[in-house]
């Protein structure tokens, strides 16, 4: 099937339209972005009705969900893209590069990247602009456990063998624990057969992606897993007995998303996602993002931390001091072989 803007629309039925501004211009314009799918685009759309605002006319359509097939459709597009931005971490922002369907944005049109920490620019890659982050900690039954591990190291003290999950490489959160656990065995971080062995020993229980490693803590098949800071939050935030480490060592880890444009959209499509980037980026939306129920870790300096969600972002000085990331070019090419080892390895 081809995809165009015209089987975007009418194929995708899980989608968030916003409402066409009651006065419009001679020339209407609807940018298709590419989101989560879940309740974490409400700043998405949140920003989006701020751009029709401001632009009588153009409306936002967010979806869920980005295959390698519609990456291949949106570089044979012909000024036709069936797609004009997306929210993207910097994995995907690898591939993508790989696969040249990425325009690079001019950071002086965004005016609000100047307020952006500078840690994380860098991680944008000189083509996105982070919006926020989500960090990789361990989420543990409070139950069960009331000393856990401050450090990845400490995993393989032999208190957690047999009681842990790991999230298949498949997911950016597996890939990344692998890569830090090379970082905190001093081993390069593309050093994955090594990494892959070191968790053999701890006899993990898989779980496939993030939310069912969640669910495996929630209903006691393991008591600790690495976890995305945001799901453990939405967790605890539903009253289950869930706490989160932000790993000491090599420091508090995130993932910064970003938004990137695609090349073959349409002419006048870049202004508008430069001023939807800027408009991500203000106090308001930042606030939104990072607060209950959505939790992302904000980059904007000078905004607090909400007071429900510091057990998971990084909040004290010490803490942003100590944040770190990992070298993502380095090994997110090798994912498809570590996926294929590591299946071989904890099949069944």
């Amino acid at each position: 099937m081809k995809f165009t803007r015209r089987t975007v629309l009418g194929g995708m039925a899980a989608t968030t339209t916003l409402a066409t501004p009651v006065v419009l211009r001679a020339q209407t314009r609807e940018l298709i972005m590419v989101g989560y799918g879940n309740d974490s685009d409400a700043p998405l759309i949140a920003a989006g009705e701020e751009l029709g605002r401001r632009n009588p006319g153009v409306t936002l359509q967010v979806i869920g969900g980005l295959s390698a097939e519609a990456l291949a459709q949106i570089k044979a597009a012909r000024g036709d893209s069936p797609y004009d931005l997306a929210v993207m971490g910097s994995p995907a922002i690898i591939n993508a590069l790989a696969e040249d369907v990425l325009i690079p944005l001019d950071f002086s049109k965004i005016p609000n990247s100047q307020n952006v920490d500078p840690r994380f620019m860098p991680f944008g890659y000189d083509v996105g602009q982070p919006i926020w982050f989500e960090g990789i900690g361990i989420a543990y039954d409070t139950a069960k456990i009331s000393t856990p591990p401050t450090t990845w190291g400490e995993l393989w003290s032999g208190d957690y063998t047999g009681r842990i999950g790991m999230c298949r490489p498949q997911s950016n959160l597996g890939l990344g624990v692998l890569a830090a656990t090379c970082e905190s065995f001093g081993r390069p971080q593309d050093d994955m057969a090594f990494a892959l062995e070191k968790w053999l020993e701890l006899e993990p229980l898989v779980g496939r992606s993030p939310p069912l490693l969640q669910q495996m803590i929630e209903r006691g098949e393991v008591d600790l897993a690495p976890l995305w800071h945001v799901n453990t939050a939405l967790a605890a935030a539903a009253g289950l007995p869930i706490g989160y480490v932000k790993i000491r060592e090599p420091g508090p880890l995130m993932l910064p998303t970003n938004i990137v444009q695609f090349v073959n959209t349409a002419e006048g499509t870049a202004d508008l996602v430069h001023e939807f980037a800027d408009i991500l980026l203000t106090q308001d939306i930042q606030k939104m993002a990072g607060s209950a129920p959505i939790y992302f870790g904000t980059v904007v300096e000078g905004i607090p931390v909400p007071a429900d969600a510091a057990p998971y972002v990084p909040s004290t000085p010490e803490e942003l001091a100590d944040t770190t990331s990992l070298d993502w070019p380095a090994f997110a090419p090798l994912r498809g072989q570590t996926v294929e080892a590591f299946d071989r390895m904890f099949a069944g």
